[in-house]
């Protein structure tokens, strides 16, 4: 019976989400590819900035460039 309860969940995002784009679509109109670009690129820098955060924690420096040979430990 879970298994139910877990595919009508499933629908339910899946219909949740079709709304909102349709409705991120519909109202933003002739900007929607510019709002979709800024979110693009807003979430690849954030996304870099976490990678280099964990560079950080694990000790490695971020800003060091390999010189294209893999280092092995």
């Amino acid at each position: 019976m879970n298994w139910i309860v877990d595919k009508a969940a499933l629908l339910l995002a899946a219909i949740a989400c079709t709304v909102l784009a349709w409705a991120l679509i519909h109202y933003s109109g002739q900007w929607f590819a510019v709002l979709l670009f800024i979110l693009a690129i807003a979430g690849l820098f954030a996304d870099n900035q976490r990678l280099r955060n964990r560079l950080r924690d694990l000790g490695e420096d971020p800003g060091h460039r390999s010189k294209g040979r893999s280092r092995t430990r």
